[in-house]
């Protein structure tokens, strides 16, 4: 009897939480943990959110599992940067299937040209990308397929030729820079279009969303404040900057930096730098009295080494780039991210 009486009530108790777990949470995946992160600001418990690149990693030189394909195919939403920066997802689509409700969150950001310029080349195809759009779509319009109606980043036509030819045809992603996470502002647009998307697959908790993407736009807010005070620690004539690749140039952008010189050309990690193009980088790097070569954790720094002991400066080889840190790391969120990568610049600079 007892037994029968046990058993009785486990079941009731079972039944009773069952809906909770029926529940169908929508499940999203983002390219990289740095996306993800913000993506979890803004859908809280509501949306489970998954990262194709792990922590610590460098998504120029990814290459997507098996398991990848899968989880995509199964998910509601990937989330994608855009501006060509996921050169992986156009094979990984092949197999997890091109009808993938996709949003790439960049739609409505200012892009730049590497070298820091403003481009329109950016817009291309795009008709949501216009000055006059931004902001004004809804998630309906920005979710399609990777590809189409995709940011199209062209060449640039006015590329300087005394660069040479190996440094123009080093921008694998096209004349547009892909890395706009590297000014908060960018990300704020982030969250307004991943709230709106977030909205469209589950609108009962759309006012939800929205509220998340406010309450992070606000600590963006004080991010960007942050920064500013961090490097105003440097004097304006020393915010010159030499990277490993060219990755910082919203970053420079916003705050008043200059980047002189990449080590790397481009803004891949998988370029190449003919020993003319190492020459030039010393005798810049020289003539500029840079201090300090800036490198990603995850860089191979062999060729930054070389460099820097020719040029007799130092090597960091502490910043972040295209991913977050793990969760024991300096960088282990996006906003971390950021203020970690502002304060070693200002120390080293200053």
């Amino acid at each position: 009897m007892y037994r029968r009486i046990l058993l009785l009530t486990l079941t009731v108790l079972f039944l009773s939480v069952l809906p909770a777990f029926a529940q169908d949470v929508p499940q999203v995946v983002a390219t990289t943990t740095i996306l993800a992160d913000v993506a979890r600001n803004v859908g809280g418990a509501l949306i489970e959110v998954s990262a194709l690149v792990p922590a610590d990693a460098d998504t120029h030189a990814y290459e997507p599992t098996t398991d990848d394909v899968a989880r995509v195919a199964q998910a509601d939403l990937l989330l994608a940067v855009g501006v060509n920066y996921e050169e992986f997802l156009v094979g990984l689509l092949e197999n997890a299937g091109d009808s993938i409700p996709i949003l790439e969150v960049t739609s409505g950001v200012e892009i730049l040209a590497f070298g820091g310029d403003h481009t329109d080349e950016a817009h291309n195809d795009d008709p949501l990308a216009t000055p006059e759009a931004e902001h004004a779509h809804g998630a309906a319009d920005i979710i399609g397929v990777y590809g189409a109606g995709t940011l199209e980043c062209g060449a640039d036509d006015h590329e300087d030729e005394a660069a040479g030819a190996e440094h123009a045809d080093a921008h694998e992603h096209g004349a547009c820079d892909p890395h706009v996470w590297m000014n908060p502002a960018n990300v704020a647009i982030w969250a307004d279009n991943i709230a709106a998307a977030f909205s469209d697959l589950d609108p009962a908790n759309a006012a939800t969303y929205a509220a998340n993407a406010e309450a992070y736009k606000t600590q963006l807010t004080a991010l960007d404040a942050d920064i500013r005070a961090i490097v105003s620690a440097v004097p304006a004539e020393s915010r010159i900057l030499v990277t490993n690749h060219d990755f910082m140039g919203y970053f420079a952008a916003a705050y008043g930096f200059e980047i002189v010189a990449t080590v790397l050309p481009g803004g891949t990690t998988g370029a190449e730098l003919e020993p003319q193009g190492m020459a030039a980088v010393i005798e810049l790097v020289r003539a500029e009295g840079v201090p300090a070569i800036f490198a990603e954790v995850s860089a191979n720094t062999d060729l930054i080494d070389v460099l820097a002991d020719e040029a007799d400066i130092a090597v960091v080889t502490a910043l972040y780039s295209e991913s977050l840190s793990g969760a024991d790391g300096a960088a282990s969120t996006y906003l971390d991210f950021m203020r970690y990568n502002a304060t070693t610049i200002a120390a080293a600079l200053s």
